[in-house]
């Protein structure tokens, strides 16, 4: 009983998956059996349209007018033509039209393979067929917009439009419309909304656009009839593509404001971030618009762009205070101390320090965990006389807080090599030496310290001092004979320091290596 109903059930499935699979095909099939394409050739269009069992062919040259009604060809160009092919169940028919020297037309008619006479059938078919050709091809769509406006003004388009089934050709209609006439606010307003209602593929919707944004940004309703369209949008490419063309027009700062909040509601941050770096690019640009995209950045979820922007921004020359202001909250949300520091080291490299800035530089190395990155901002910091000195305790205690002593010597290895420092200064920066858990590392930065020729009497003690908070015999003996030559020339204080640390040594061997220095 078990093994059947084991049985029934591999039956059922089987036949759901291969209903599935009869759906997909199914589907599949349908896609193909529409289709539509389009090719232009040494000045001759082609397009080719496929339903089922039939077919439409259409080739063209020249300027091509129709009459009021759609059912006969007006005029052609000198050298141009028409041709097309209708294709249905096997059964094929096809026109020719093509200019006289007197401007009439010619045309040839044929059925299958034979040529017919031009008579009422073929005056009927071409009638039948060139609303079809005319929709599908955009074949004169020049002449029936203006033929369409001055019968019933744009509503007379766009009804007209709304019956091409093709976002190809609609699209081209479109173009036409808002490229050669001059519409009203409240017209472009209307087809602002218009386009992405009617037209389902972003890309047409946004080849419609990008060229002509400049006419719809002028008015606050037209401005916000536009941006609402991008809204309506899903692809994110194609929405950069129509701002980053609206950025190069010589927009006013609130309608430039308007384009960048358009940009901030994209989702992918490598789109939101073009519209921004292109921005940036723009020499004119002023305080108010640089700290517009500032506070953006601060927004945007992918550290790495987050950290693209802001680096852009800090090459600005003059960036103002409530930009920077805004740029130090942006970089608050970084999470990743990869993109932190380079954020903050070129802030270092690139302006005069503020207290501000390495206060929240400070600030923000409290919650770093990564010593390698702490290690090059707090270089850096060092590396500027007029922080270092202002704020010396304060980045020396970041020190304190790395977990890495290696990363915490070479920090005070720099200080000490490079820092004109006091001598408090120099017995606090000991001090930390004297912190760092591995003797290895304390070992080395102190021969550094033993091998300088001159090296004063104080930061001699302070570095003899340090030696004695190293535990491991070996390395405390390696020191001390390291410093025989200074003190041997120093004085009894100096000496005195030298037998103290000495005699911490326990093992009798380094001890008396150590011995022979001062006896």
């Amino acid at each position: 009983m078990k093994a059947q109903k084991i049985k029934n059930r591999s039956i059922i499935m089987g036949i759901a998956i291969a209903f599935l699979a009869l759906f997909m095909i199914a589907q599949e099939a349908k896609a193909q059996r529409n289709s539509t394409t389009v090719s232009v050739k040494n000045g001759s269009s082609s397009y080719t349209y496929k339903s089922g069992s039939q077919s439409l062919n259409v080739e063209y040259e020249g300027d091509i007018e129709f009459t009021d009604d759609d059912k006969a060809i007006k005029s052609i160009s000198r050298r141009g033509y028409m041709f097309f092919r209708k294709t249905s169940f096997g059964k094929r028919r096809e026109i020719l039209a093509e200019p006289n020297s007197d401007g009439t037309i010619s045309y040839e008619y044929r059925v299958g393979r034979r040529v017919q006479e031009w008579d009422k059938e073929a005056e009927e078919f071409l009638a039948d067929m060139l609303i079809q050709v005319i929709r599908t091809t955009a074949i004169g769509a020049d002449a029936r917009i203006d033929r369409f406006y001055k019968k019933g003004g744009l509503n007379a388009v766009l009804d007209e439009i709304s019956e091409i089934k093709n976002d190809h050709v609609s699209h081209i209609y479109l173009k036409l419309l808002i490229g050669n006439r001059d519409l009203t606010d409240s017209e472009l307003e209307k087809v602002a909304a218009y386009v992405p209602r009617e037209l389902s593929n972003d890309h047409y919707i946004s080849e419609v656009f990008k060229d002509h944004s400049d006419k719809f940004l002028k008015t606050e309703k037209s401005t916000e009839a536009f941006l609402a369209a991008t809204r309506r949008m899903k692809n994110d490419h194609y929405i950069s593509q129509i701002l980053k063309e609206a950025m190069r027009e010589d927009l006013s700062e609130t309608a430039t404001i308007r384009v960048l909040q358009a940009a901030d509601q994209m989702g992918n941050d490598h789109y939101k971030v073009s519209v921004y770096k292109d921005l940036l690019d723009r020499r004119d640009l002023n305080d108010n618009l640089i700290n517009e995209i500032v506070k953006s950045a601060a927004d945007i979820r992918n550290d790495h762009y987050a950290t693209t922007v802001l680096k852009e921004a800090l090459d600005r020359p003059n960036l103002s205070d409530k930009a920077f202001e805004n740029l130090m909250g942006a970089v608050s949300n970084i999470g990743n101390d990869h993109y932190v520091t380079e954020t903050f080291r070129s802030m270092l490299n690139n302006r005069e320090v503020s207290d501000k800035v390495v206060e929240a530089i400070m600030e923000k190395l409290k919650y770093m965990n990564n010593d390698h990155y702490k290690n090059m901002i707090v270089k850096d910091l060092f590396e500027n006389r007029d922080v270092s000195e202002k704020y010396f305790d304060s980045i020396l205690g970041t020190v304190e807080d790395m977990k890495s002593d290696n990363y915490a010597s070479q920090i005070l290895t720099e200080i000490l090599r490079g820092q004109d420092l006091s001598d408090s200064d120099y017995a606090k920066v000991l001090d930390r030496v004297a912190d760092i858990d591995s003797d290895h590392y304390k070992v080395n930065i102190l021969k550094k310290i033993l091998d300088q020729r001159e090296l004063k009497k104080v930061h001699l003690i302070s570095a003899l001092k340090t030696t004695a908070s190293i535990g491991n015999d070996y390395y405390k003996s390696e020191v001390l004979k390291r410093a025989c030559d200074a003190v041997a020339d120093g004085d009894e204080e100096v000496k005195k320091e030298f037998k103290k640390v000495a005699r911490q040594i326990k093992n009798d061997t380094y001890y008396g290596r150590v011995a022979r220095c001062i006896d």
